[in-house]
């Protein structure tokens, strides 16, 4: 059996607006983990990124007949589905033997329907990597019998079949590190914002939240976290800086540390080993997780930047969305990273439902007096499989939305927001996306900063921004 994982493209233009130039492809860290546990079990794998390909057919087609895999899997979250039906329509034409396997958010959320449709074959639930090794295996029986593989969805007699579902995966360490050696890996960045030293890659310390966040969908993978031990972690730091010469692991984890005995624990393995003197890293977490202590034990470990979800400055537009944490732990958190040597990345969405003009002018104001490094302002998207996009469509607030493309943080006059809360308009929310970057970063102290002290924004990346920023007119009441 050969297998055939493939990542999604998705036109920069429509997934980042006039932002596109600021982005490069990121890692897909979930094919890695994916081809790791293929090519642990002995079968034979390969990976298409369709989005360095751009989307490019020549290179699609190319990579299915060079490969001719018996399998193909593809990843799927919601603001790429819209390339799915292209995607499937040249395997199919290519290599109409193949079995086409879906896996993802988006394959889990709309399983029933992308199997009726003939997007794909077999849908993968939760987790896919002991599952499609498993399901590899039993496809390549004589007589295959996908009912004996626990946790995928596939058509028999018409009738859509579920199996029970797999449990998850309890000890992460038991997962292989994932197979960056099947990646040219100089085809991808670290957004400039989070990149302090070059090259970077990304790493996955935990799955599984315990906040409830309604507009995160982090559910999927539970409410218990599952953490990798400190060990764990400094090996695949230690193999990264070896094989592949990686002075910059970035967590791709909504929140890492989890607790102060966790941060310390892996703080004291990477000072042990030494890799604090090799490597810096960056992570996310919430700004009522951390300390003084905590965050200097980090720093001394290599942390150099932390992102923090503030979201916004006002308390009732967090309770909406059961953030779970209050507007005034953001001054808190960002004066304790300064106090560690620790700079701070801050994390800003406009249009929560509920929310007025006044509110979004006063995250603007936080955003700007908080000791910020850098901010980042998306607009709020209730994504499907949310718990706030299930009470917005239930309620008639917001369409059933099936164009995919619209499923976009940095909205334009042409793919509109998905969501405009009521008393706004979209218009208004995509002036006040671009008015928050303006009067935050077109500030002399933020130019000095950028220039003289972080220095982690090239000259390209600069320009590119004040053109995305400045340029182009959108009209508001």
């Amino acid at each position: 059996m050969r297998v055939l994982l493939i990542n999604l493209h998705r036109d920069a233009g429509s997934l980042t607006g006039p932002y596109r130039r600021l982005f490069t492809p990121m890692h897909p860290i979930t094919l890695a983990y994916l081809a790791a546990a293929l090519d642990e079990a002995g079968i034979d794998v390969a990976v298409h990124d369709d989005g360095v390909a751009r989307g490019n057919p020549g290179a699609l087609r190319e990579a299915l007949r060079t490969t001719r895999p018996t399998v193909v899997g593809i990843s799927v979250i919601s603001p790429m589905a819209a390339e799915l039906p292209r995607v499937v329509a040249m395997v199919r034409a290519e290599r109409p033997e193949a079995r086409i396997v879906l896996g993802n958010l988006h394959a889990e959320l709309f399983a029933a329907e992308l199997l009726r449709d003939g997007q794909a074959d077999v849908i993968v639930h939760g987790e896919g990597e002991i599952t499609l090794v498993e399901l590899v295996r039993e496809l390549s029986r004589p007589r295959p019998d996908p009912s004996n593989v626990r946790g995928i969805s596939f058509l028999c007699d018409a009738e859509v079949v579920r199996t029970p579902d797999r449990p998850f995966v309890h000890d992460l360490d038991t997962l292989p590190f994932p197979a960056w050696h099947k990646f040219s890996l100089d085809r991808y960045g670290i957004f400039p914002f989070a990149r302090v030293r070059d090259p970077g890659i990304l790493v996955l310390g935990s799955r599984g939240c315990p906040f409830r966040c309604s507009y995160c969908a982090m559910k999927t993978m539970g409410n218990r976290r599952r953490q990798r031990s400190a060990g764990n972690l400094a090996d695949e730091f230690e193999h990264l800086l070896a094989r592949f010469g990686i002075r910059q692991p970035s967590f791709v984890d909504s929140l890492f540390p989890l607790t102060r005995k966790e941060g310390l624990a892996f703080a004291a393995e990477l000072i042990r080993r030494g890799l604090h003197r090799e490597q810096v890293w960056i992570t996310e977490t919430r700004a009522d997780l951390v300390d003084a202590e905590l965050l200097e034990a980090l720093r001394e470990s290599g942390l150099r930047r932390i992102m923090f979800g503030f979201e916004s400055a006002d308390d009732d537009s967090l309770d909406r969305v059961s953030k779970g944490v209050r507007a005034d732990a953001a001054e808190k958190a960002v004066r304790a990273c300064r106090r560690a040597g620790v700079e701070v990345i801050g994390f800003f969405m406009i249009g929560f439902p509920g929310q007025h003009v006044s509110g979004i002018l006063k995250t603007i104001r936080m955003a700007r007096e908080l000791d910020l490094d850098f901010a980042k302002f998306t607009t709020f998207v209730p994504y499907p499989g949310t718990e706030v996009y299930e009470q917005l469509v239930t309620s008639g607030a917001m369409p059933r939305v099936t164009d995919w493309r619209r499923y976009s943080v940095y909205p334009t006059r042409a793919n509109p927001p998905v969501y405009v809360p009521p008393g706004l308009t979209a218009d208004e929310i995509i002036f006040f996306q671009r008015w928050a970057n303006l009067s935050f970063y077109l500030r002399p102290r933020m130019a000095a900063r950028q220039l003289f002290q972080v220095r982690t924004l090239r000259p390209a990346e600069i320009l590119s921004g004040l053109a995305a920023v400045v340029g182009g007119t959108v009209r508001i009441r």
